[in-house]
């Protein structure tokens, strides 16, 4: 009996513009996938052209866990040794509440917390 081996997730998209990154992730970001996201990051980032700026849009996010938000600030490590700035984007509740817990909100949306988030 053979079983199929889909992916859990579609693979992230991504788009180019002159001066801007775009990369959408759809599904979980967690251990499973998170390795998929770094790699589509990673060959983004090499082929950025003039693009200093790189909008991860998370709208179609629904979970992420540890190593995702460990990919998350590699992506953003690895982006700043290349002078290109990251910002996530359409962020959800459940990833902004992650965000708020970890102190990591600000770093990686760019934005001020609003008062009494978390």
């Amino acid at each position: 009996m053979t079983t199929s081996s889909a992916p859990r997730t579609p693979a992230p998209a991504h788009r180019y513009e002159a001066d801007h990154l775009h990369l959408s992730l759809l599904g979980d970001l967690d251990r499973d996938t998170s390795h998929e996201v770094l790699s589509t990051a990673a060959a983004v980032l090499a082929n950025r052209g003039r693009a200093q700026n790189l909008s991860i849009d998370c709208h179609r996010l629904d979970f992420v866990d540890s190593l995702g938000l460990a990919a998350l600030l590699e992506i953003h490590r690895d982006a700043a040794v290349l002078d290109v700035a990251v910002r996530l984007t359409r962020t959800r509740t459940r990833l902004e509440r992650l965000l708020h817990l970890t102190g990591t909100y600000t770093h990686l949306t760019g934005r001020a917390p609003a008062d009494g988030a978390i």
